[in-house]
């Protein structure tokens, strides 16, 4: 006589508290092949389903991803077969499908509290890829490894030999699914103007006015003011591949020409497909041009030049670049100080707004130069994402405090609370950045005659 047939949400509570570790009992449980096709059909749905939430805004169905991952199913299914053979050699009534259904229904528990725990905690946050996120990885992963070991083990009563086999199976697969990349299920929708946006379009009439537009530039610059103590300014935006750094660039040259009254001083360049004809590029050869010809129409003893440098920094110092499918060289602090005396700029304010940039203060240090760091040299900045709208330091120090007073120095100190507090907010997981500043002597009295003139 048949065993009757377990009902199906069974083995979803079953999979549910074998997910926390639970004792559960299989014995006499029967799963028909009908009742197993349904559980695999509501599975893979919410997995469906789970991969479309955690997309943001618009997004593209991928079926192929359906294709992926059957090898690793079949792994699992023959595992829970060899064990259960082994456990009817001793009497134990344990059928395959039903330890296979279990341990299917148990990966989803733990789909959907992994799921629940991104949406609630890293995508709010904007933690994409940082350390918490891969600890929320990692721990989930281990977890669920543990729980289908200890399904396996406890259900079939499996001897040593068999326990290292379910171990290897269970800790190994997830390492084997990390490593293969797995596709998803959902693919962010983009509209093809913004593919196209985002990467670099070159034609020889395009590259022809990307030639044409640091000249151009260059030659807009007004003359100083005799008796005027002026502001002029070099924003230098290398890393083409987040938009972050265009914004910041943008917003810099608002405050100075708004607080400063900096307009006909200002010179931008900026890596970025978006403005491959309306901005010069931030190349090395740019940069040394541009501060050239600051140093033609300046007054070194009665004017200030502003340099704004935003990227990723390393912590050997250099700034990155990029703009695909060109190659940029990183920009270093010594270059940078060669350049500017070898123009003859006097009056510096120089500000990075990069990781590990407390670095640049030692090699650009001298009584006639105002250093800003958005870090020490220990210690990454935060706010660099491709997410982010500006970075942390950027929007606390210039486009907040600066806005508010003509001391740059008072909107440092200003800002440094802040940025502490939003980076805690922010989970930032490598300690507090700790921007740092550096004041000349004798810059000073230049900063506060740029400060009350204006």
């Amino acid at each position: 006589m048949s065993q009757p047939t377990t009902p199906l949400r069974t083995f979803f509570q079953l999979g549910f508290h074998s997910a926390f570790f639970q004792r559960i009992h299989v014995r006499d449980l029967r799963i028909t092949p009908v009742q197993l096709l349904w559980l695999l059909l509501i599975t893979t749905a919410a997995s469906i389903l789970m991969g479309r939430l955690v997309v943001p805004g618009p997004a593209e169905f991928f079926p192929k991803a359906l294709l992926w991952g059957w090898m690793i199913t079949l792994l699992m299914l023959w595992l829970c077969w060899y064990l259960s053979d082994h456990a009817r050699k001793h009497d134990l009534k344990t059928q395959a499908a039903a330890l296979f259904a279990i341990g299917t229904t148990q990966a989803l528990v733990l789909d959907v509290i992994s799921t629940a725990l991104y949406m609630g905690v890293i995508q709010p946050l904007s933690l994409e890829g940082s350390s918490w996120h891969w600890a929320l990885y990692i721990a989930m992963t281990g977890w669920a490894a543990l729980a289908f070991w200890l399904l396996l083990t406890r259900s079939t009563q499996a001897p040593l030999k068999l326990i290292l086999l379910a171990g290897v199976f269970a800790f190994g697969a997830p390492v084997i699914v990390h490593l293969s990349q797995p596709p998803m299920y959902w693919q962010p929708y983009e509209e093809e103007s913004t593919v196209a946006e985002n990467t670099l379009q070159l034609t020889q009439e395009k590259l022809e006015t990307q030639l044409q537009l640091a000249s151009k530039q260059r030659a807009s610059i007004k003359p100083q003011r005799p008796g005027v103590v002026d502001l002029f300014s070099i924003s230098y935006a290398p890393y083409g591949d987040d938009e972050v750094f265009l914004r910041e660039s943008s917003m810099v040259n608002a405050v100075l020409e708004e607080r400063f009254d900096a307009s006909g001083h200002m010179q931008e360049l900026v890596n970025h497909p978006a403005t491959l004809e309306s901005l010069p590029w931030a190349s090395l050869e740019n940069l040394e041009r541009a501060i050239n010809r600051v140093a033609d129409l300046m007054n070194p003893e009665e004017d200030v030049l502003l340099v704004y440098l935003t990227s990723h920094g390393a912590q050997n110092g250099e700034l990155s670049a990029s703009l695909w499918p060109l190659e940029m060289d990183a920009l270093t602090p010594q270059a940078l100080n060669l350049w500017l005396d070898k123009a003859g700029i006097k009056h510096r304010i120089i500000v990075v707004s990069a990781c590990y940039s407390g670095s640049w203060i030692a090699p650009l240090q001298n009584d006639n130069t105002l250093i800003m760091t958005a870090a020490d040299a220990t210690h990454t900045s935060f706010g660099c994402g491709s997410g982010s709208e500006l970075t942390f330091f950027g929007r606390a120090v210039f486009n907040e405090a600066l806005r508010d007073t003509g001391s740059f120095e008072e909107a440092f100190q200003h800002a440094l609370p802040i940025i502490r507090e939003r980076e805690q907010q922010a989970g930032k997981t490598d300690g507090y950045s700790n921007p740092q500043i550096y004041i000349g002597d004798k810059i000073k009295p230049v900063l506060q005659a740029l400060q009350h003139g204006h």
